[in-house]
């Protein structure tokens, strides 16, 4: 792990150069497993962008640990570093250093794309508040998913937020959303749960709170 290799700046800009915005943060609380290093995720999103997002969690008094990822094109740029959690609170402008910065190439698993499908579910109420309910399955035979320890993810994005393209942090599932994206609706994801092969939960994410921010990454192209 590269410790603090993140430049924060406040004016200075390059020629050769990717911004990222970022106009909304999500803090999530995992409520099947608080043990997790990452059990209470952060996410910071564009809500018109869904390629992209910034992964923060606590790392220890000091500092977060922070990874950054975008899911498309063949060249996806990857950060993964401890950051000064004051500093990067603070700092609008994150430029990232050509020693945290790595590449990675097109998804490599993208052809087991074909093998998972989105299904509408029925609308649901979570605190007044009407939502949609999808969820990704795997189109292999139950006996398969047992052996593999497959799970399916649910969905629920409030009704009222048709502005927010849905977020979604795992590439198969953003992969799948890019085939048929009309198939599926917009909207903030309050919940987000993982049940098995048994139809029992196993992992579950509710959302705690949403703020609106104007933070941007910057990826210095000319890196070797």
């Amino acid at each position: 792990m590269k410790k603090l290799l993140l430049l924060l700046l406040l004016s200075q800009r390059f020629y050769a150069q990717k911004v990222y915005d970022f106009d909304y943060v999500l803090e999530y609380k995992n409520e099947i497993d608080s043990t997790k290093m990452i059990s209470n995720p952060t996410y910071y999103i564009n809500s018109k962008a869904n390629n992209y997002s910034i992964l923060v969690f606590k790392r220890d008094s000091l500092n977060i640990g922070l990874y950054f990822g975008d899911m498309n094109g063949t060249k996806q740029p990857r950060v993964n570093s401890d950051v000064n959690e004051s500093a990067f609170n603070n700092t609008k402008s994150i430029s990232v250093t050509c020693e945290a910065l790595s590449y990675s190439g097109e998804y490599h698993y993208k052809y087991k794309v074909k093998e998972y499908y989105f299904e509408n579910l029925k609308d649901t109420i979570i605190d007044k508040v009407p939502c949609f309910h999808y969820v990704i399955k795997s189109n292999k035979p139950l006996k398969y998913q047992k052996r593999k320890d497959m799970f399916q993810t649910h969905f629920i994005a409030d009704k009222n937020s048709s502005s927010f393209l849905p977020f979604f942090n795992h590439p198969i599932v953003y992969e799948e959303w890019k085939t048929d994206v009309e198939a599926i609706p917009n909207g903030i994801i309050k919940i987000k749960y993982n049940t098995n092969w048994e139809n029992k939960i196993t992992d579950k994410w509710v959302l705690e709170k949403i703020t609106p921010i104007e933070k941007e990454l910057i990826i210095i192209e000319d890196c070797d």
